[in-house]
């Protein structure tokens, strides 16, 4: 696996915290890597080592060695654990470089939908954060839900792990959305209700409770692409921890 260059943050970063909804904040940081430029770069000249995940992601990832990520996972420890209230040890980090690629009638059934975080074992808890890393803010941020039909969600997930023929047409039965010509979700639906939307901007850092079913923001995917120093690159990193 190749070895991105070290991770570094600006200094004394201007945090900012937005509402996500009753009982959950985000935290923007703008600026927040020293080297945003250089992690592009990184990835444009070693594309032929990302790959496609098995399950869930729509596109391309890289998996980041974790001594490249020793700057923000301290700023993680120090920063977000006194705004989440969770422990500073123990933390499970899983990070990935990613590029949505996939055309909408590419995706799998649930790809069209928000999701939340898989989580590790019973008594932790989900966070990510994701680092924009293209100029083109016409690609999306990232919107939040809440979900309106969550057991039909959960009996479909079921279905579409035994079979995704049987989970599209249990979809189509329950839902007009899965009617209709694919779509990534951008807006709400008889599915879920889109409770808010987080633009994206080049270097912008993102850190929220995966728990909460989120989705990108892709109103546009036919700017989507398989150029790293064009496409919908990020640097996407999952925390398990021990709440407070």
């Amino acid at each position: 696996m190749p070895s991105l260059p070290l991770i570094e943050i600006n200094p004394d970063p201007l945090v900012r915290i937005e509402q996500i909804a009753d009982g959950h904040v985000a935290v923007i940081v703008d600026d927040f890597l020293k080297n945003p430029h250089d992690i592009v770069e990184f990835a444009t000249s070693n594309e032929d080592a990302f790959y496609t995940p098995r399950v869930g992601y729509p596109g391309l990832v890289l998996d980041v060695n974790a001594d490249r990520m020793s700057n923000i996972y301290r700023f993680i420890r120090s920063r977000m654990s006194q705004q989440f209230s969770f422990f500073k040890g123990g933390i499970k980090f899983a990070p990935i470089l990613s590029m949505v690629t996939l055309r909408p009638d590419e995706l799998a059934n649930l790809q069209r939908l928000c999701h939340t975080d898989p989580r590790q074992r019973m008594g932790r808890q989900n966070y990510a954060w994701i680092v924009y890393l293209f100029e083109n803010e016409a690609l999306g941020g990232t919107g939040f839900y809440e979900w309106k039909e969550r057991e039909l969600i959960e009996q479909a997930t079921v279905i579409e792990a035994e079979d995704p023929a049987k989970a599209l047409a249990f979809l189509k039965e329950h839902f007009a959305t899965f009617r209709q010509p694919a779509c990534y979700i951008t807006e709400s639906n008889e599915i879920a209700e889109r409770i808010s939307e987080f633009p994206a901007r080049f270097n912008r850092m993102l850190f929220y409770s995966g728990d909460v079913p989120h989705s990108p923001q892709i109103a546009s995917p036919e700017l989507l692409s398989n150029d790293f120093s064009k496409g919908r690159l990020t640097l996407v990193c999952f925390a398990s921890v021990r709440p407070r």
